[in-house]
């Protein structure tokens, strides 16, 4: 009876202990604070029934939410938006924050009623916290108009200009006077040929506003072919914020004599109109002339070689090559998401990556600006080529969203001021990727409320339609890239397909256009998109493994099909992948094995590599700062893509069931039937049986190291007879490790 006694006495101490801890790790938000975001300074508590007087204020504000226990993420509620903003990132605060630098917010003036709720994982995953509820009244008017930081130490930037409200207001417009445009670069198939034409003087602040209410479209044509071409205001065609260059961008598809005209109206909004007679013409309207266009002397990865080009859905579950017809297969890394959020970028007062370990992967005769600051990003995009990456993925714009650190306008809550600077040092990125082959994957939107609202409240309005124009304008003349409409967006699908109209009606390439999906909601996104042309490529984020992977590529490629428009399927966040290189479990490996190679070998378009941070969290997305921590997924994405490019790919399905036993693992085939199998096993380079009843001749027998690359090998048995079930033999080495065995009809 004593040891029985001790014994409960015991258990409950222990499940006291275990209730204690687990009312210390609970989520919970303890109070609020009111921040003066211009200082990063608390002003005080905000409680509930509590006053706020922008009077004594400059109306640059914050609110933080103060946690206690284990919290992964803070849910604002803001009056009638139940997810005003979800924080991921400590301090959890209501407009966000960039490392402690706290963004600005200037509540209207009235009654306000605002609640943070805590979750134990990030993006507002597990069970909710405990909550606080504060009601709140605002009252008075702010003291300060706005200023946003400077640029690159010049002037200081207001947050918002005066312009025209209504047409009448944009005063009396000029004649045409026609004439012709100053053509420049490197006249050659692919390439990017510019055509910079003289209209109104202006600047990136002036009123009216160069970037709204006038709208350059020149139309290219070559006997039955024609590409009308968005044009932007370019300042002094340099860089600067002022002049009177408005410029074009084309990329030829094939040589010969181009004739060009220009369309130059005038009009209350008329930039981001899609009717050609919106507006009034005026000034360079009408100018036309001719460029004699030479075939691409560039060969290799570099997308302008004359066998590449523009990469488009042409109809095959794979974006193919307009140069050859060929199919591609992306590849590379899917973070850091605020690539562009690098401290060498005009305009970019919250720099979150510096890549200073890839300054000596910059190379002698690669681009630069600024006496160095563009060498550090450039060696960046060296070495993810170099070893094998032949894609990226980023956001042109985050704010709003968790990293608040990239934006291509002259502020950073200026929505439909464009930065000429900056962004001519976008492009010269963007031109040195597609030189390496690398892809450009534009991530449009963030997940969190506060990006997707950001443009228009989250509607297709004047604001996002100019986003979007100016995106294809200044970068669509790049062959390799698709335009994504936003990371595990919240869109709905009837926005998701008026969205994707407009980038359509303003790109004259037909880029690739896709939305990415929240994690395994495949069908609530992708359901509703089928059979639509708008859309070419999928986006998808889960967590399938294994024979899972594979199932899902093959049922996304049937369905398309059978809706009459094939989609490319790419899957662009697996997850979960964690950044350590040894971990058979869950690092690098276990995402070669069960994730890469399943989703290749079913029909898979494209694999991009998420990853977690070495334990789990979703910081590395904003912290990589050095791709070589991703080696070993950017070289085994090398060696898949350029294995799999020597396979005739438009004729080729998944079969599964033709691998007929194995030692160890799981098989998975992808053939032309009765000409080329390919097998990959995830265990084992012996024991792989291959159905060939179907089939007949003789068959050559070799192997692929999906490890290490390189060469086809020769395993134990050279060939093979159609007409039964063979056996394969055994890889040349290692065959406890993965392998992939090549079976091609000997001619």
């Amino acid at each position: 009876m004593k040891s029985f006694r001790y014994g409960t006495v015991l258990l409950g101490l222990v499940l006291g202990i275990l209730a204690a801890a687990n009312q210390v790790t609970a989520a919970e938000v303890t109070s609020l604070t009111l921040i003066n975001a211009h200082t990063d300074q608390d002003i005080g508590p905000l409680a509930d029934g509590a006053t706020i007087d922008l009077a004594k204020t400059d109306g640059r504000l914050n609110v933080r939410a103060n946690v206690t226990g284990k919290v992964g993420s803070v849910r604002f509620a803001l009056d009638g938006d139940s997810n005003f903003l979800t924080e991921n990132v400590a301090p959890y605060a209501l407009r966000g924050d960039s490392g402690g630098d706290y963004r600005a917010w200037t509540p209207s003036p009235g009654k306000h009623r605002l609640t943070a709720t805590p979750y134990p994982q990030s993006g507002a995953g597990g069970e909710a916290g405990k909550a606080v509820t504060v009601s709140f009244t605002v009252v008075g008017q702010a003291r300060h108009t706005g200023d946003t930081p400077s640029r690159g130490g010049s002037r200081p930037v207001p947050s918002r200009y005066a312009d025209i409200a209504k047409a009448d207001e944009l005063g009396q417009v000029p004649a045409p006077t026609g004439g012709s445009g100053k053509v420049h670069g490197e006249l050659k198939r692919w390439h990017k040929i510019t055509i910079d034409f003289e209209g109104p003087e202006s600047s990136e602040t002036a009123k009216p506003n160069p970037f709204l209410h006038y709208r350059l479209n020149v139309t290219f044509t070559q006997g039955e072919l024609s590409y009308t071409v968005p044009g932007y205001f370019a300042g002094d065609g340099d860089g600067g914020p002022e002049g009177n260059v408005w410029r074009v961008h084309f990329a030829p598809p094939t040589t010969g004599e181009w004739d060009y005209e220009a369309s130059f109206r005038a009009g209350f909004e008329v930039n981001v109109s899609t009717d050609p007679k919106a507006g009034e013409p005026t000034y360079c309207d009408g100018a036309n002339g001719q460029c004699t266009v030479a075939e691409s002397d560039k060969s290799g990865p570099d997308f302008r070689a004359a066998d590449r080009g523009l990469l488009r859905n042409a109809g095959d579950h794979y974006l193919t090559f307009a140069g050859s017809g060929r199919p591609w297969v992306k590849g590379g890394p899917d973070i850091p998401e605020n690539l562009f959020g690098y401290d060498g970028f005009d305009n970019t007062p919250k720099p979150s990556h510096k890549y200073e370990a890839h300054a000596a992967d910059w190379k002698p005769g690669n681009p630069d600006w600024g006496n160095g600051r563009g060498k550090r990003i450039i060696g960046a995009f060296n070495y993810i080529a170099g070893q094998g990456g032949n894609c990226v993925y980023f956001l042109p714009m985050n704010i709003g969203g968790d990293g608040k650190d990239t934006f291509p306008t002259i502020g950073e809550y200026e929505k439909t001021r464009y930065d000429n600077s900056k962004l001519d040092q976008w492009e010269i990125v963007f031109e040195h990727a597609q030189s390496l082959g690398i892809f450009l994957h534009f991530q449009l939107a963030e997940t969190e409320t506060g990006n997707e609202k950001y443009h228009d409240n989250g509607e297709l309005g004047v604001e996002r339609k100019l986003y979007y124009r100016q995106m294809a304008a200044r970068f669509g003349h790049h062959p390799g890239l698709e335009f994504d409409l936003g990371e595990e967006n919240d869109y709905g699908s009837q926005r998701r397909i008026a969205f994707a109209r407009y980038i359509k009606a303003v790109d004259p390439y037909d880029h690739p256009v896709t939305t990415h999906t929240h994690s395994n909601k495949y069908e609530s996104f992708y359901g509703p998109l089928l059979g639509n042309k708008d859309f070419d490529i999928t986006a998808f984020q889960g967590g399938n493994s294994n024979m899972s992977m594979a199932n899902l590529i093959v049922e996304w490629r049937e369905r398309s099909a059978d809706s009459g428009v094939k989609l490319a399927i790419s899957f662009d966040e697996p997850q979960k992948i964690e950044n350590d290189a040894d971990d058979e479990k869950n690092g690098y490996p276990q995402g070669r094995r069960n994730k890469m190679w399943p989703a290749y070998m079913s029909g898979a378009a494209g694999f991009e590599w998420y990853v977690q941070a070495d334990g789990g969290g979703h910081g590395l997305d904003h912290r990589l700062d050095n791709f070589r921590e991703m080696r070993p997924a950017l070289n085994w994405a090398g060696h898949a893509t350029r294995f799999l490019s020597t396979l005739p790919l438009l004729e080729m399905a998944s079969d599964h069931e033709l691998a007929k036993q194995s030692k160890a693992g799981n098989t998975y085939v992808l053939t032309k039937s009765g000409e080329v199998y390919a097998l990959y096993n995830d265990q084992s380079g012996t024991g792989l049986r291959l159905d060939l009843t179907g089939a007949d001749g003789t068959f050559e027998v070799q192997w692929f190291d999906p490890r290490n690359g390189g060469e086809l090998l020769d395993g134990s048995v050279k060939t093979v007879r159609g007409g039964q079930v063979v056996d394969l033999g055994s890889a040349p080495r290692e065959t406890g490790q993965d392998w992939v065995c090549l079976v091609r009809k000997q001619l």
